[in-house]
């Protein structure tokens, strides 16, 4: 049952990359399972949350896939099968309404210079006190193991840097009138990676991001952070 429900998951994915919904014969067809197999696992799938059913057709929204994906991959699919069927865009919106809905103001693919090198970071997130600064990772096969490591030793840098510089970018990043800020480096990953940290810097799987978000406050002590002081 496992392998059927892994290639409905699979279909669905395939088919919504384009629309945000699929009909129930489409799904049948892709997957090669029988339609009345199909209506049973379809149920199953939606009142687990997965995806939403309507009439004879599948709709999904962007939470959902990703939801769908992580299922498929716990199935035993392969990762860099259900990555291809999920788009950077997608990666990135999920991420932004996470941050906008626990109260951030979201900037994103921030640039800046400084020390005569150009900077970006993906999301930039802004509450007081606090500045999450969000590298994105759609990761595929290789993410497990150095590669998350480097990522976050990058992302250290990057935050560094935009904390040192943030004393002349106040109005830009839209911290005016701020009396100190904390920034923490994040790394955000599609699947999760074998490290939950390194040098004290959050490796979080996308699904994980709002109950990241929600106590992060809390934990801020034992995160990598840049304190900056804006009194003169």
């Amino acid at each position: 049952m496992e392998h059927i429900e892994r290639e409905i998951l699979l279909a669905v994915l395939k088919e919504t990359s384009k629309a945000n919904y699929v009909r129930m014969e489409d799904i049948s067809r892709e997957a090669r399972v029988p339609r009345g197999l199909i209506k049973e696992i379809i149920r199953e799938f939606s009142e687990n949350g997965l995806l939403k059913l309507d009439s004879e057709s599948i709709v999904v929204d962007c939470g959902q896939r990703l939801k769908i994906a992580l299922r498929a991959v716990e199935l035993g699919s392969d990762i860099e099968r259900v990555a291809r069927f999920l788009t950077w865009a997608e990666f990135e919106d999920f991420s932004r309404i996470s941050f906008e809905e626990n109260g951030f103001t979201v900037k994103m693919n921030f640039h800046f210079t400084w020390l005569k090198k150009r900077w970006e970071i993906d999301i930039v997130g802004i509450r007081k006190p606090l500045i999450i600064s969000a590298d994105c990772k759609h990761w595929r096969q290789k993410w497990s193991g150095s590669a998350s490591l480097k990522a976050a030793e990058k992302q250290i840098e990057r935050t560094r840097a935009l904390a040192e510089s943030s004393k002349y970018l106040m109005n830009k990043i839209g911290i005016n009138g701020w009396k100190y800020a904390y920034f923490v480096p994040v790394v955000l990953s599609l699947f999760p990676s074998q490290y939950k940290f390194h040098e004290r810097t959050p490796i979080v799987p996308i699904l994980s991001l709002n109950d990241f978000l929600k106590n992060v406050i809390v934990h801020l002590k034992d995160l990598n952070s840049f304190f900056v002081s804006y009194d003169t």
